[in-house]
């Protein structure tokens, strides 16, 4: 087991179940009739073309967008256990250094900055820890912002196409990540085109339907 850090995780039991989510946007369907599970201990990727409501799915999920028909509930010790959430943008302060990102986001949730460095070393940013986030990568953008939620000590992980903008060693670093955030006992749900090769067979995943958004299926 690594040493203590701010990714150390309740081990309760958790689990999510989504049924009948539907979501509109004028005449337009994002979401239709859409049901999963997911349990603490698991890796669930979403996947599906462009328009198929991967992301739409994820930010109900996450309680950032209710849906119009159907019900989240979140079964934990907790009321509603702590949600990390990385999307398309990254929401991050780019007048800001790499150091001054992760330590500020251990402070707020009242987690040790040390263990900020750890994580962050995890990821491959350590030696990035005085540039700027304006100065960054789109790919090194995404990297810092998952290690923003990993640092903050939230349970349940959604990530929008973590993988988007990564080269394959960059890929392979947050695939570890996020293999070792549900071996934790974490819940990870992610979204992408198709299932990534980077995970190599550690999540589990479902498929939502042609653009129109439709009901998911098991694929694995």
């Amino acid at each position: 087991m690594p040493p203590s850090t701010p990714a150390d995780l309740d081990r309760s039991s958790l689990r999510l179940s989504a049924e009948g989510i539907t979501r509109l946007f004028g005449e337009t369907v994002a979401l239709w009739e859409v049901s999963l599970g997911a349990a603490s201990g698991e890796l669930l990727e979403i996947v599906g073309p462009n328009g198929s409501g991967k992301s739409t799915l994820l930010r109900i999920l996450a309680g950032l967008l209710r849906p119009d028909r159907g019900r989240v509930q979140w079964l934990s010790a907790d009321a509603r256990p702590r949600i990390g959430y990385v999307g398309h943008q990254t929401q991050l302060f780019g007048s800001l250094t790499v150091s001054e990102t992760f330590e500020l986001a251990a402070r707020t949730t009242g987690r040790n900055p040390e263990g900020a460095t750890t994580v962050a070393d995890r990821l491959g940013l350590t030696a990035l820890g005085q540039a700027r986030v304006a100065s960054l990568s789109a790919g090194m953008r995404r990297r810092l912002a998952l290690t923003r939620v990993l640092v903050s000590g939230a349970r349940v992980l959604i990530v929008d196409e973590p993988f988007a903008s990564l080269d394959p060693g960059a890929s392979a670093v947050v695939a570890a990540a996020l293999i070792e955030h549900r071996q934790r006992g974490g819940l990870v749900l992610i979204s992408g085109h198709l299932p990534a090769p980077s995970l190599d067979g550690a999540s589990r995943t479902v498929a939502l339907g042609s653009v129109g958004g439709r009901q998911a299926r098991a694929l694995a």
